[in-house]
């Protein structure tokens, strides 16, 4: 099949179709809320001996670890979502320039570069259009195909693993596009020291909705352009598809890959699962349902708590606008996301292929995991009544560049995939075994009536402190007592700020939040809040990425569940599980609900 490789830089445009119905932009205010302050951490003191090497602008290496994580800088700012967007210079993300691809980084292979390049250039770029007169899509689950559906899609996969190496639509070259985008093969057009990174922000679902669009339309075309084809998705969020989907698991089949953790392909999934030395069980069967309850109690908490109903940014991730620094603020979903990368991906350094963000996308089971991934943003918006989650230019124009099913390459943009009826494809209707889950873990914290143990808590300070045990700390609380509506106006959100890590590293930790009892804090650890989870990644070696990161959690009804309305501070232990960080600081703001 005959291929166009493009030369020229010609931009040709046509007028950019919607069926969203999107409101105006509202008025950017600033808050004038002043941030609470950081606590002090009782004096602890670290002997770190191992040294972190760090690449700087000119290659170098050798700077100590601790000094790159205790030394690096302070605190980030308390802003606000759009004190953030306003502060960014540029506008919407655009399309990198094609002609200017640089080598990426396999930071997982000692910062091996790797090329990333698609096999076309910005030539002739056509504004996408939505599809009209189709039937739509109905994407399944992959473990409740039909022997004829799986056929249909092992043909098809084949076909596109058959393609010459050098043709867009090859296996290797999609897989390939996940590279791109996400491994510093780009500067952000106009700024030649920002590199250009779809993760860790909101483009993060939208331009994974798109990905999956133009490969499930070229996998069609393969196949004699079947208006009903449409690629099954690994149903994780349910007990039964807890498991690596069966029809990925036949080495004979195009839908295999031996580069998997073959210890993991007749186990449960445990979301608590992480890669370490030594790697943690897999759950035997007579565990099943206690793990279940669990996997399911983290789906509604982490993804569908009020909270992240009414903040967007907490589920979605934090802005990011042209020119800005890439900063790593990735909302719930994205974060509960590495856990299946994890899962899947082999535990031996460089985790090719699905532990890796370089090659992840050269198994097909990346593809129906992201298509759990984007259903979930599917479940979230119309749980939100599909309401627009961002009503700003900067996420609704921010745009990228795919090669399409027509041979063509097409500028999408984020405000024409909001809804995926527009885009013409479905999910079909499937049980919510989360929705019906009692509460965060565990019973509700002791009123105090019987006798209780009792450690002092302090506060946690303002200089950064090593996560290489459980840092406990006392935490005010902006206002106590809150009325509903004023829930409803401002949720309270807890900050973990000026996370520093070493970003060629697995890191993970848990983030607990309990009631305080006459100032002092229970033995346990209170209720799980939610967890931070970071698959190794470097954006480009020859640009120094110092690993930092905010993580964010939504606390309004968890502070309700453990009876802590009337507390004016709540105490936050942070349980490190696997990799080295420090924490700079933790503190809880009230944030507006209304972007």
């Amino acid at each position: 099949m005959p291929f166009p490789l493009l030369s020229a830089t010609t931009i040709t445009s046509s007028p950019l179709s919607s069926k969203n119905p999107l409101r105006q932009p509202t008025k950017s205010t600033n808050s004038t809320r002043s941030s609470p302050s950081l606590l002090r951490l009782p004096n602890t003191t670290t002997t770190i001996s191992c040294e972190q090497k760090q690449v700087d602008n000119n290659g170098s290496h050798g700077i100590d670890r601790r000094n790159v994580l205790l030394g690096l800088g302070g605190l980030y700012s308390a802003t606000t979502t759009m004190d953030k967007v306003a502060s960014a210079d540029g506008g919407p993300v655009q399309p990198p320039d094609l002609s200017l691809c640089i080598l990426a980084t396999d930071s997982q292979a000692d910062d091996e570069p790797v090329n990333c390049c698609p096999p076309y250039s910005t030539s002739n770029v056509v504004d996408f259009v939505l599809p009209s007169n189709e039937p739509l899509r109905l994407r399944k689950p992959a473990h409740k195909l039909s022997p004829k559906e799986i056929e249909r899609y092992k043909v098809a996969i084949a076909k596109m693993k058959q393609l010459d190496p050098k043709d867009p639509w090859n296996f290797m070259q999609q897989a390939t596009v996940h590279c791109t985008y996400c491994n510093g093969a780009f500067f952000q057009v106009n700024y030649p020291d920002k590199l250009l990174q779809v993760h860790g922000n909101w483009l993060f679902l939208p331009w994974h909705r798109y990905y999956l669009y133009f490969w499930e339309r070229i996998l069609a075309k393969l196949i004699g352009d079947d208006p009903t084809f449409a690629i099954p998705y690994w149903n994780w969020d349910s007990p039964e598809g807890m498991f690596i989907p069966s029809i990925y698991l036949d080495d004979t089949s195009p839908l295999y890959n031996d580069k998997r953790n073959h210890d993991h392909y007749k186990a449960l999934m445990d979301f608590d699962y992480t890669i370490t030395t030594p790697p943690f069980p897999n759950p035997r069967p007579n565990e099943y349902p206690e793990v279940i309850n669990k996997n399911l109690k983290k789906i509604k908490n982490d993804l569908f708590s009020k909270d992240n109903l009414l903040k967007p940014d907490l589920f979605m991730g934090q802005p990011i606008s042209a020119g800005r620094e890439t900063k790593e603020e990735p909302g719930r979903l994205e974060s509960l996301h590495n856990l299946a990368h994890e899962w899947v991906g082999p535990e031996a350094k460089p985790n090719h292929d699905m532990g890796n963000f370089y090659t992840a996308a050269q198994d097909t089971l990346f593809f129906a995991h992201h298509g759990n991934v984007d259903r979930m943003w599917d479940i979230y918006k119309k749980k939100r009544g599909n309401k627009v989650e961002f009503n700003h230019p900067d996420f609704l124009d921010a745009s990228f560049i795919f090669y399409d099913e027509n041979r063509q390459v097409v500028k999408v943009k984020v405000s024409d995939c909001l809804n995926v009826e527009d885009l013409g494809y479905t999910y079909t209707p499937e049980v919510y075994s989360w929705q019906g889950i009692g509460q965060r873990n565990g019973n509700k914290q002791s009123d105090g009536k019987r006798k209780i143990q009792l450690v002092p808590v302090t506060e946690f300070g303002f200089q950064p402190q090593p996560l290489d045990e459980p840092i406990r700390a006392l935490v005010p609380r902006p206002k106590t007592s809150r009325s509903k509506q004023e829930k409803e106006d401002e949720i309270e959100v807890l900050v973990v700020d000026n996370i520093q890590f070493d970003p060629k590293i697995k890191i993970h930790f848990d983030v607990f939040v309990s009631k305080p009892i006459e100032g002092m804090a229970t033995l346990d650890y209170g209720k799980l809040a939610s967890s931070y989870s970071r698959l190794p990644h470097l954006h480009n070696k020859r640009f120094r990425h110092d690993g930092k990161a905010k993580l964010q959690i939504g606390i309004t009804d968890l502070v309700e569940d453990i009876e802590a309305e009337s507390s004016e501070s709540v105490v936050v232990t942070l349980v490190p599980i696997v990799g080295y960080v420090s924490i700079g600081g933790v503190s809880i703001q009230l944030q507006p609900t209304d972007f």
